[in-house]
């Protein structure tokens, strides 16, 4: 059952009680029943986003380089390794989700991992661990769990560039992840079968339209010129 069709019996529920006992009670109803939905939405936010992001959990040995990095940077940034997932696609792209950094998971690409190297890669990466570390997965979980109901009011404008610094904050070598979103902005970061509901989750847009040298990023929505620009100028 999607949300939208969920809250047709919690309308119906509350327009009854409007009818027979006024105002109040009928916004006293809507706020109760918006509370249940918002918590059962948020205690199973982390599997059905999981479940959606499809892919395979990370080989130690054949993704060795992701395994390595990512326990490296989850030492160095204080937060607990979160599950590893690769997306065959050619397209260059990353993802982190979670409600909290205990059930987060971090989703890269094929192509990420075969286009970029280890410096570039590590600079990637450090920014999906920022955002784990601090919370800032949790909005955008919980709102590709409600199929992006809410998105536009919901997330940051302002989001990707703070995580850019973020992970500038981590690795301390802007250059590297200048040079990742260049080659994302050459290659694309197209990630097929992914919804639209998904894609703020995502480093970049996965969406056909939207990749490429004047695709948006999926959380800010700032176009990756512009945050080559700003990375080159520190």
């Amino acid at each position: 059952m999607t949300v939208a069709s969920s809250l047709i019996p919690a309308v119906i529920a509350a327009l009854v009680v409007l009818f027979a006992a006024g105002w109040l009670a009928a916004v006293i109803a809507l706020v109760v029943i918006g509370a249940g939905l918002a918590g059962g939405l948020r205690l199973t936010a982390d599997r059905r986003v999981a479940a959606r992001i499809g892919g395979s959990p990370a080989d130690p040995k054949r993704d060795a380089r992701l395994c390595n990095l990512v326990e490296g940077l989850s030492t160095g940034a204080g937060v607990r390794q979160p599950h590893l997932r690769v997306v065959e696609s050619s397209g260059l792209n990353a993802l982190a989700a979670g409600t909290n950094p205990s059930k987060a998971v971090l989703a890269v690409t094929s192509g990420l991992l075969e286009q970029l190297d280890r410096i570039e890669l590590e600079a990637v990466l450090a920014e999906q661990l920022y955002l784990i570390r601090h919370g800032e997965t949790l909005p955008g979980t919980v709102l590709a769990a409600a199929y992006g109901i809410g998105r536009p009011l919901a997330l940051a404008a302002d989001a990707d560039a703070g995580a850019d610094q973020g992970a500038i904050s981590l690795t301390r070598y802007p250059p590297a992840l200048a040079s990742a979103l260049e080659k994302i902005e050459s290659q694309g970061a197209e990630v097929v079968g992914q919804p639209t509901y998904m894609s703020h989750l995502w480093m970049v847009d996965p969406q056909p339209s939207s990749s490429g040298s004047s695709g948006s990023s999926g959380r800010g929505r700032l176009a990756l010129r512009e945050r080559v620009e700003a990375l080159r100028e520190l």
